[in-house]
């Protein structure tokens, strides 16, 4: 039996609406991070890793 320990808390008003904007810029700064390089070099060490055993 679940019992109730307290509310959730809701934001609503002007605080709601500033975390909706604060989430949607970080959405769009999180695809613009470009690790292709550190992939890259982790493949390269993990090549050469394989070529010695």
């Amino acid at each position: 039996m679940a019992v109730y320990v307290k509310a959730i808390p809701t934001l609503r008003g002007e605080v709601a609406e500033r975390f909706i904007l604060k989430s949607e810029e970080n959405l769009q700064k999180r695809a613009s991070i470009d690790f292709s390089k550190e992939a890259a070099n982790s493949r390269a060490i993990l090549a050469k890793r394989s070529c010695k055993q």
